[in-house]
């Protein structure tokens, strides 16, 4: 090997799918200003030196709303993502010959899925309100109509439940064909597509709805 030959030691491996259910986390996530690093490290760990050479990169397309930030603001933002377990310390960049070597930065996983504020929603205190009002609605558009709000709200929260422990099923199995499809997408439009994914296997699952439909008069 030449003097000028590089390896990069990873200590920390990815997981397959990892769960957001914290709001703060969310934030970050979607965060216009972080969401691009780890948008890159999308393609494998990279230096902070490296991160910053391809933030900028993207801050230099017309259409982008971010703008340039100093290798400063960059690990400043890649400490922020390790405290909420987003991005981590990977491993080493060793160059032959030498003793230093750089830190490499990734995702924790390879698939970041949102479902703050979205699980057990339907049983909470807070859906009440709209659950009376969906109620209403369905009476308008259902003459006669006997359904209940606590019905609805077992039917809307069984339908939730059965498609996103179908998906978290389905990604753990098929994360890294997933991962490829989805790696030219935001995270606002990741979260859009899962839920999209979530309503078509109910409408595939709908045999097993039967009795709550029945319940609510649909």
């Amino acid at each position: 090997m030449n003097s000028d030959e590089t390896q990069d030691v990873i200590t920390r491996p990815q997981i397959g799918v990892k769960l957001i259910r914290d709001k703060e986390i969310t934030s970050k996530l979607f965060d216009k200003n972080m969401e691009p690093i780890i948008i890159v490290l999308r393609e494998g760990p990279l230096t902070i030196k490296e991160l910053v050479e391809k933030y900028n990169q993207l801050a230099e397309d017309p259409k982008s709303e971010i703008t340039t930030k100093s290798e400063m603001t960059i690990y400043r933002y890649v400490k922020e993502l390790d405290k909420i377990d987003l991005v981590k310390e990977v491993g080493k960049r060793i160059k032959t010959g030498q003793s230093a070597a750089e830190t490499l930065y990734g995702r924790t996983a390879k698939i970041f899925w949102n479902l703050t504020d979205k699980e057990d929603y339907w049983k909470s205190e807070d859906s009440k309100k709209t659950l009376n009002a969906l109620r209403d609605i369905l009476g308008l558009y259902q003459e006669n109509s006997t359904i209940s709000a606590e019905d609805l709200g077992n039917l809307l929260n069984k339908t939730y439940k059965t498609s996103s422990d179908t998906l978290g099923a389905f990604f753990e199995e098929n994360n890294d064909a997933i991962y490829k499809i989805i790696s030219g997408f935001t995270f606002k439009e990741v979260d859009n597509i899962f839920d999209i994914l979530g309503t078509l296997i109910l409408l595939m699952k709908s045999k097993d709805f039967s009795k709550e439909l029945e319940k609510c008069g649909c």
